[in-house]
């Protein structure tokens, strides 16, 4: 599934032919970022593939994050350490094929790692992480390799060392481990075969909405503001009893986010457009 790659902005070549040229292939029916993900954008990417565009723009962040892993090679193996390094791994489900790549399991210490460049905006972690990291370890069991531990190690593209001055809970610097809880690994069966089962049905025509978790959805906000300051004092989840002196309350009602900047099967998509027209 490749979309059609457009240069609108005329970015050099040279990064139009590293967009262009992702080796990535994926194989199987589906693969773990794929299993995870809403049912309903695959089965619109399906459909429409040979309408979606990309714009090499988009694709930016995503090179660079393959640039990340290309560095990370010339760490090689740790000393005195089996490692195994991008791996990737298949399993069938309900008929279907599997597949998954993790980025370096210690074989050792039983540790599964995966890096990521990502936003400041999951500083405090991804509940996907667990669920892409937990099935990566399914896989990985399947195939006689044990794992004990799951770990995210995050470079934070647009991360200011200025906030990390004034704001509390602000990663300390630009890169930052997470550990990630395991499941039991009956319960990551049983998850693995109930998406399975939702894509399939997706595929056939029986596709679930998005969930406002997978849509991105900031929920509606109320942000304390001050005259003559452009930034809000605070934002709140609810609007407040009291108000204090001197302020104001604006009312910020919840976005969409996924579906307004950041999915490319959008416009084909049902969902957003009686969103998008309920708002009119």
């Amino acid at each position: 599934m490749t979309p059609t790659i457009t240069n609108k902005h005329g970015l050099p070549e040279a990064l139009v032919r590293a967009v262009t040229n992702d080796p990535y292939t994926g194989g199987g029916d589906i693969s773990v970022t794929k299993l995870i993900d809403a049912p309903q954008k695959r089965a619109l990417w399906l459909q429409h593939q040979d309408a979606i565009e990309e714009d090499v723009s988009e694709r930016i962040w995503s090179l660079l994050g393959q640039a990340v892993h290309h560095i990370l090679e010339r760490a090689g193996k740790d000393e005195g350490c089996e490692m195994m390094i991008e791996e990737r791994l298949f399993a069938e489900v309900n008929g279907w094929t599997i597949s998954g790549q993790f980025d370096r399991l210690n074989l050792t210490t039983r540790t599964l790692s995966d890096y990521k460049v990502t936003t400041i905006f999951k500083a405090k972690g991804d509940d996907a992480w667990t669920r892409q990291l937990n099935v990566l370890r399914w896989l990985a069991v399947k195939h006689g390799l044990e794992v004990d531990s799951l770990e995210v190690i995050a470079f934070f593209r647009d991360y200011r060392p200025s906030e990390a001055e004034r704001r509390p809970g602000y990663p300390e610097l630009h890169v930052k481990k997470f550990h990630i809880p395991i499941w039991p690994l009956d319960e990551t069966e049983e998850y693995i075969h109930e998406r399975v089962r939702l894509h399939q049905a997706a595929q056939r025509g029986e596709v679930p909405p998005c969930t406002d978790e997978e849509r991105w959805y900031t929920g509606n906000k109320w942000a304390l503001m001050k005259p003559g300051l452009k930034r809000a004092l605070r934002v709140l989840d609810t609007k407040p009893d009291i108000i204090p002196a001197g302020t104001r309350v604006e009312y910020r009602p919840g976005r969409y986010r996924r579906c307004e900047k950041y999915c490319e099967v959008a416009p084909f998509c049902p969902q957003w457009q009686a969103t998008q027209s309920s708002t009119e």
